[in-house]
Order: C-alpha cells, then structure tokens, then sequence
C-alpha cells in the first residue's frame, strides 16, 4: 500500500478509502438498520397493519430511527 499523506486509509478491494469517510457511513448503516427494524415490525404486528404503524413498539421504533439519524 502506497504511503498517503491526507491520513489514515482502508483498502476494501476497491482501492484505498479515507478512514473518515468510513467512519461517517456509520452512522447511516445505523440509520438503514433502525428503519429496517421499524419496517420489519410492521409486517409481523397486527395492530400496526390495523392502525398504518401505530402501536407503542412501532413509535418507539420509529423513534430510534429518528435518533440515529442525527
């Protein structure tokens, strides 16, 4: 691996990437993952295909994703 002079980098197999833009796609693969778990909820819960997503689990879901997105 060549030396960089902007920082640390990370080889993923598509060529060397900056650590930080890594490190901020965490924090929409946590966003990707609570939406995933709201969506998720909705399919399996009776009151929320009822009611279009509103029983108190689904809000608090829906509340997580929120607060991972920042």
């Amino acid at each position: 691996m060549a030396e960089r002079t902007e920082g640390h980098g990370l080889d993923t197999g598509d060529g060397p990437k900056p650590l930080t833009a890594l490190a901020s796609s965490t924090l929409e693969g946590q966003a990707q993952a609570a939406y995933r778990a709201y969506v998720d909820h909705a399919w399996d819960c009776e009151e929320c295909r009822r009611a279009a997503f509103q029983c108190d689990k689904a809000a608090a879901l829906w509340q997580a994703y929120r607060d991972a997105r920042g």
